[in-house]
C-alpha cells in the first residue's frame, strides 16, 4: 500500500495503518489509484476524499526533542534581538 502513497514520516505510516484497519484495504488502495493518477496523494488526501476523520497520534519522543530544540533556539533569539532593542 505504501507504493502508492506519499509518506513524509513515521506519523503518516501508522496513519495509514489505521486508515486501512477502518475503511478496509481495498477501499484506501481504490482511493490512492483514484486520487494518484498524477502523482502519489498524501495520506491526509486519502482521509479527506474518504471522509474519515484523523486521529489525534502521540508524537514520537524524537519528535517531541526536536520540535522542543527548535522552539527554543528561536525564543533564544527573540530574546536577544529583545535585549538589544530595551538597551537603545
Amino acid at each position: 500500500m505504501e507504493h502508492l502513497v506519499r509518506i513524509v514520516n513515521e506519523a503518516d505510516r501508522q496513519a495509514l495503518a489505521w486508515l486501512c484497519q477502518q475503511a478496509g484495504d481495498a477501499r484506501v488502495e481504490r482511493a490512492a489509484r483514484q486520487l494518484g493518477q498524477t502523482s502519489k496523494p498524501f495520506v491526509s488526501a486519502l482521509y479527506r476524499y474518504l471522509g474519515v476523520r484523523r486521529p489525534a497520534m502521540q508524537p514520537a519522543a524524537s519528535d517531541q526533542a526536536a520540535d522542543r530544540s527548535v522552539g527554543d533556539y528561536y525564543l533564544a533569539r527573540i530574546r536577544q534581538q529583545l535585549s538589544r532593542h530595551a538597551a537603545r
